[in-house]
Parts: C-alpha cells; sequence; structure tokens
C-alpha cells in the first residue's frame, strides 16, 4: 500500500520531465533547423508575436548613410531600406569599410577552394559584386564608396595599430596600405587614424540625416570595430561644432550573434519575419518594416551577386525576410556627482557560465569630484583565474586626450597596458560580484567624453565575455 502512492509521485516527475525535455528542445530544433521543416509554422506564429514588440520605424530623412564592413553586409541589413529611400526620392550611400579580401582563407571553415581568387583579386571581385548589387537595389555607382581597408584587420587598427607610423600588415593583401585604385584615399595606410580621417571627411561632406551602423555587440570583429570608428568620428565632429551631428538618427543592423546560427532557420524562407535576439531586445530599443514583395525579390537577387560567398549561400539566405529590424543606437551621459550604467547583452557567449565571475553585467561609471570610478558588475565574485581588462578613451575639442587600457590579474593591483596620461595607477576596490577602477584626473579638466569597453578573460587569453563599446558623455 505504501509503494502506490511513491510509484504514482515518480510517475508524475518522470511525465513533467519529459514534457519539459520536448518544449525545450522544440524550442532548440526551431532555432536550428532549416527553413522547410516542419517546424517552421511554429516558428512563424512566434516570430510574428515576437516582432510585435519592435516599434515600427518612420524616417523622414533626406540623406542616409549605410557603414558596411564588408560587401554583401548592406545587403543583409538594408536592402529593403536602400530600395524604400531610394523610392521615396531619398539620397542613399554606401560605404564600404574593406573590401573582404580575407574571406575563404580560412578553408576549412568555409570550405572554399584553395583555387579561389585571394587577396587583393578577391577584393575587386567583391568590390563588382558589391556595384553589381546595389545596382539592382536602385544606387548609382556614385554613391558607392571603397574605403580600401584590410578585412579581418579593422579590430587591430582600432586599438593596437594607431599611430600610422605603426601600420598594419595584411596578410591576405600582402602590404601595409590601401592597394586599390578604387580606394576612397589611393594608398591609405593601414591605420586607425587614417580610417578616423576618412570616415569625418566622409559625414562632414555629406552631413547625414540617418546613419545604420553595425551593432556594437556583432561577434565579428571588423564589424564591432567599424562601429567603433564611426562613433568615434561623430563625437569628434560634435565636439568641433558640426551642427548636423546632433540631429542625426543611428540604427545598428546585426549579422554575427549567438550560441547558436543567426537568423534562425537559415536558407531562403521570405514568409517568416526576422526578429532581435531576445539577449538584445532589452538593452535597446529595436525599430523596423515590412518589405513588399518586390523588395523582397530584389534584395535576393542583389545577394545572388555575391558568388564569391556561395560556400555561406544559406546563412545569407537566411536574411531575406518580410521585414528588417535595427536598434536604435543611444549615448550615456554623467552628470556631475552622478553615474551612468552600461548594460552588458546577455548569453552572447555560452562559456562565461561555466566559469564564476566570467560573465559581465553592466558597468557603472560613476563621477566623483576629481575622480571617475568605473564599476565593473559579474554574476559572482572576482575568481582567482578570469582576468578583466578595462579599455577607456577621452576626447575633448574633437580630438583624442588620452587612450589607456588596463588589465586586472585575479586581485592585485592592475597594470596598465597602455598610455601614460594618469600620473598613477588606478585605485582597486573589490566585492561580492564587483570590481572599480578609480581614475584621478590631478586637477586636469575632465573630458568632453569617453569611449568605454571591458572584456573577460582566461588566463588562456580565451575570450569569456565581452561589454560592448559605449560613448560617455561627460556633462557639464
Amino acid at each position: 500500500m505504501r509503494g502506490k502512492p511513491k510509484s504514482r509521485l515518480h510517475r508524475v516527475i518522470k511525465a513533467t520531465i519529459t514534457i519539459s525535455c520536448i518544449l525545450v528542445g522544440s524550442f532548440f530544433l526551431i532555432k536550428i533547423l532549416p527553413f522547410n521543416s516542419v517546424f517552421s509554422p511554429f516558428f512563424h506564429v512566434y516570430s510574428k508575436v515576437y516582432t510585435k514588440l519592435i516599434e515600427p520605424l518612420i524616417d523622414n530623412s533626406e540623406r542616409i548613410l549605410i557603414f558596411a564592413p564588408h560587401p554583401d553586409d548592406e545587403t543583409l541589413s538594408c536592402g529593403g531600406t536602400i530600395q524604400k529611400a531610394l523610392s521615396q526620392g531619398k539620397t542613399v550611400k554606401v560605404v564600404f569599410v574593406t573590401s573582404g579580401d580575407s574571406f575563404g582563407n580560412d578553408y576549412e571553415m568555409t570550405h572554399t577552394p584553395k583555387d579561389s581568387p585571394k587577396g587583393v583579386t578577391l577584393g575587386y571581385l567583391r568590390q563588382k559584386e558589391a556595384l553589381e548589387a546595389t545596382a539592382i537595389l536602385g544606387l548609382a555607382k556614385e554613391n558607392v564608396i571603397f574605403l580600401g581597408y584590410p578585412d579581418r584587420g579593422l579590430e587591430r587598427m582600432w586599438w593596437i595599430y594607431r599611430d600610422c607610423e605603426h601600420r598594419f600588415r595584411s596578410p591576405s593583401t600582402q602590404t601595409d596600405k590601401s592597394p586599390y585604385l578604387s580606394s576612397y584615399t589611393l594608398s591609405a595606410p593601414y591605420c586607425g587614424d587614417q580610417v578616423i580621417s576618412d570616415i569625418q571627411d566622409i559625414l562632414e561632406t555629406y552631413q547625414p540625416q540617418t546613419i545604420y551602423l553595425p551593432h556594437p555587440s556583432d561577434l565579428h570583429t571588423d564589424h564591432r570595430a567599424s562601429y567603433n570608428f564611426v562613433k568615434e568620428a561623430i563625437e569628434r565632429l560634435r565636439q568641433k561644432g558640426s551642427s548636423w551631428v546632433d540631429g542625426a538618427k543611428i540604427y545598428l543592423y546585426l549579422v554575427h550573434f549567438g550560441r547558436t546560427k543567426w537568423p534562425p532557420l537559415w536558407g531562403y524562407a521570405p514568409h517568416l519575419r526576422l526578429y532581435p535576439p531576445s539577449q538584445l531586445m532589452s538593452i535597446r530599443q529595436w525599430t523596423g518594416f515590412e518589405l513588399s514583395e518586390e523588395e523582397i525579390n530584389k534584395k535576393k537577387r542583389a545577394l545572388d551577386q555575391y558568388q564569391s560567398q556561395k560556400e555561406i549561400r544559406e546563412s545569407l539566405l537566411a536574411f531575406v525576410k518580410i521585414n528588417e529590424v535595427y536598434a536604435i543606437d543611444t549615448d550615456y551621459y554623467l552628470p556631475p556627482n552622478g553615474k551612468a550604467t552600461i548594460l552588458d547583452e546577455r548569453g552572447e557567449f555560452s562559456l562565461p557560465k561555466l566559469v564564476g565571475g566570467g560573465d559581465i553585467k553592466h558597468m557603472e561609471v560613476i563621477r566623483k569630484e576629481n575622480n571617475i570610478v568605473l564599476k565593473l558588475h559579474f554574476d559572482s565574485g572576482i575568481p582567482l583565474r578570469v582576468r578583466y581588462r578595462f579599455f577607456l578613451i577621452g576626447y575633448s575639442g574633437g580630438e583624442e586626450v588620452f587612450r589607456e587600457s588596463y588589465m586586472l590579474f585575479d586581485k592585485k593591483r592592475p597594470v596598465r597596458i597602455q598610455g601614460d596620461y594618469f600620473s598613477s595607477l588606478p585605485v582597486i576596490s573589490k566585492g561580492k560580484g564587483w570590481v572599480s577602477l578609480s581614475f584621478d584626473f590631478d586637477h586636469r579638466p575632465f573630458p568632453k567624453a569617453l569611449f568605454l569597453g571591458a572584456e573577460s578573460s582566461a588566463p588562456t587569453n580565451l575570450m569569456l565575455d565581452r561589454l560592448p563599446w559605449s560613448m560617455v558623455i561627460v556633462e557639464k
């Protein structure tokens, strides 16, 4: 008699676990199976409900500027936007920061044949494909700009190869300057200062009212660095008195993200909707609009021009959906004796959850009299084998005042990796689940803006988590 209740309880527990596994498994299958799976109808309902959270994009701008890290990013992210804007008589320009001349070098990852075009030859081929694709979308050739910087080199040029006296040398083009006759600046040196100079010149000449950029949490290094370069150029122009900057709107598009492939359901499924990863929905407001059947067809035809990317065709076609979505970019403002809180996306990396303290939650930027405090919060206290790196750049008068980087090893004093602006090392403070660095400006004036980033990593230099770079405006 005593065994029956126990047996019944076991059956209930077993049934509950089984149902839970089915539901969880179905969710992940929906996100990873190809579009023609039996789960496609369920995904259609799920995405339609989910995208109700996205505000409709209403843009009255007459001048639109799109920055694409590589040829094809402009069509993936803004193929519908370009068509809609041109149909309304607006002016659209696309700036390709690199020519994608490194794609296919990793043959095991891309399965690209080893006799495929390489280096400069590949760069020219991708430029040709970009002109053909944008022409289908309606863009005239004169509204397409190629900067000519090295594929997979932008992040290092952003931080390491900043000074043009120390240039980055691309293993793909085998040079330290742009080899393309189509470059915005002929023979442009591979260095961060030259990238900033080119972008500032384009911005100031065109004075766009709307700008489209890669999302700062995009997992591709060239995408993140493109965001950083443009944001710095915009802030410098703002400080120099360019009045158009304050009225410009910035929208962010996503191409690479997540533990599993994104967007879900790779392949051509134009009847489905594109929706942002759930981790990113709580950080920024998202906006978007639906595409007409003609716009969808033209977007696919434009992507078909990128024959050099046929090895990843299914992932490209996943962006041909009934809609396009964008995050609205925001700056943070730091009042006197106040603070600004920079939030981090949750779940863009899988490993931090397995390493105590590796998962960054947010960073508080605190202003106390003559100090700036960067307080980084984690999922737990500081474990012995996780390292934290802080990046900070200060701007004043439209110029860079300082560029500093500090590494915190375990519970020791911070180590200055780069920079010499501050006369002494920052003061470290610790608590359960947080660590802070306090910078004394030694009676120097505060910069007008700070560009900040942070990372957590394992002793093997394996990246655990990354706080996206964020612009903090220091209020008077």
